[in-house]
Formats: structure tokens, C-alpha cells, sequence
């Protein structure tokens, strides 16, 4: 028989409650995974709310991101264009074929140490390493299309080249997009872009009409990546350990707009 004085037994108890939790109930693990989304909260954070290891938030993390990009990429996001001309918004009413309005974003990275690789995610307009994406919107503010994310130093011509959205595109398409998107002789479609003003000509009164008109329906996928930057964790550089899944990550932020609650524009709540 082993006696267990009560000094023992008041240690082994205590130890016994500060001892973190190894498994949360699933609802628990998605909460955790969406503050770390949403609110930007650190592993440390985390496992402090919770009550576990800091390499166990990490493994919930981990395993949600990939298979809410499992799960939610499995629907289908493109539109077929008779659905998007069916939802079109009288906004468009002057650019019926618009399928996609598109236009990329950039997301904040740590900088690596190789200066090879520090010339490669270096974006010259955020002057900062960066992570760039292609993002698509339909005219009635649903995203349709991400691509994956590419080193800060590309343009946006050769992000639409490899992102894999003209395989998607046909000649009955059109696509809206901003002033530095020429992407005329890849796009198998009309592009509606805002017109250059040359040298020594000024613009004509129609080309003034339609880049004001383009200008005011492109503001809405800024809106709509808006929505998807709202999310804290991009707020700070994304750091290069978390590099592996961040793809997935941004990805899995930007399915979940389509199921935010309220329209991109009060007047397309109809």
C-alpha cells in the first residue's frame, strides 16, 4: 500500500488542472479557426482562450483551413452567363455581357532573408514584400473566381496569364477591368477597360461617358475585396512559416464572403 500524503495529493491535483486540454469538441475548433481568421488572435492567444497547447491551436488551424478550402471550393463559383445576365443589376444595364469584373490584391508577407527571393515578392506600388491574387466578381457582387497567390513582383498582365480564368472566358464574354489590365490580346472577350488619354489628343465625349461608367461599377470588387481584407489576420505581414497554407487560408477568406449576410449594394437586395 502507497500512502499519499495530502501535500501529494493537493500537487497532483493541481497539476492535474493546469495540465491544457488535448481535444476540443468540433464547434470549439471551428471557433478557434475563425478567430484566428476574423479577429487576427496569435497561436498564443488562442491557447490561452482555450485552454490547450500552442502546437494544438496550430493543428486546428491547420486542419480547418484545408478542409473548409476542401469544402467550400468544391462548389462551384463560376457562373454560367445566362445566371449572371438573369441577376444582372440595371447598373450594367449599358455592359449586358459583363461576366466577371476583375482586379488583384495584395496581402502584406514577411521578408525573406535570400535577397533572390526578396526581388521576387517585393511589390513595387506597396513597397513591401507581398502575396498577389486575382480576384473575380459578377456584376450582382457574388466572387466567382480566385486564383492562387503569386510573388508581389508580378504583373497584373501575367497573373491573368497563369491564374487559368481564360480558360474560362468565350467570345460571347465580357470582362471590366482597371486602366492597367492589358490584357486585350490574351482575353478571348471584350474587355472593358477605362480609356488611355494619348499624348497630344483629348478624350471624346463618348470615351469620357464610358470611363466614368466603368469607373463607378469597378468600385464594387474593390468593395467586395474589402470585405475580404476586413479579416485581421491580413492586417500584418503574413510570416513566411506559415507559407505552406496561407494559399488556402486567403482562398477560404474569400469563399466566405459569398455567405456574409447582406448585398454588396442595398439597392441589389431585390
Amino acid at each position: 500500500m502507497v500512502r499519499i500524503t495530502s501535500a501529494q495529493a493537493a500537487s497532483a491535483s493541481s497539476s492535474e488542472v493546469s495540465q491544457p486540454a488535448t481535444k476540443l469538441p468540433p464547434i470549439d475548433e471551428l471557433l478557434l479557426f475563425l478567430m484566428h481568421l476574423s479577429v487576427g488572435l496569435p497561436l498564443r492567444d488562442l491557447a490561452e482562450r482555450f485552454g490547450i497547447h500552442r502546437t494544438t491551436a496550430s493543428r486546428i488551424i491547420s486542419t480547418w483551413t484545408h478542409f473548409l478550402y476542401i469544402l467550400l471550393g468544391s462548389q462551384r463559383l463560376w457562373i454560367p452567363p445566362e445566371v449572371v445576365r438573369a441577376h444582372l443589376p440595371p447598373e450594367f444595364s449599358a455592359f449586358p455581357d459583363t461576366q466577371v469584373v476583375l482586379d488583384c490584391t495584395e496581402i502584406f508577407c514577411q521578408t525573406p532573408s535570400s535577397l533572390l527571393l526578396q526581388s521576387e515578392v517585393f511589390s513595387a506600388y506597396k513597397s513591401h514584400s507581398t502575396f498577389k491574387a486575382l480576384i473575380g466578381m459578377a456584376p450582382h457582387g457574388a466572387i466567382t473566381f480566385v486564383s492562387g497567390l503569386y510573388a508581389g513582383s508580378m504583373s497584373d498582365r501575367e497573373i491573368f496569364k497563369l491564374s487559368g480564368i481564360i480558360n474560362l472566358l468565350t467570345p460571347d464574354m465580357a470582362i471590366m477591368v482597371d486602366k492597367g489590365f492589358l490584357v486585350d490580346n490574351l482575353a478571348p472577350c471584350k474587355v472593358y477597360r477605362p480609356a488611355f488619354l494619348s499624348r497630344n489628343t483629348q478624350m471624346s465625349r463618348e470615351d469620357v461617358r464610358q470611363t466614368q461608367s466603368i469607373a463607378r461599377l469597378r468600385v464594387h470588387v474593390e468593395r467586395c475585396i474589402r470585405r475580404v481584407k476586413e479579416n485581421k489576420l491580413f492586417d500584418k505581414a503574413i510570416p513566411l512559416s506559415v507559407c505552406g497554407s496561407i494559399e488556402e487560408l486567403f482562398n477560404v477568406a474569400c469563399f466566405l464572403v459569398n455567405y456574409q449576410n447582406g448585398p454588396l449594394v442595398k439597392a441589389w437586395a431585390t
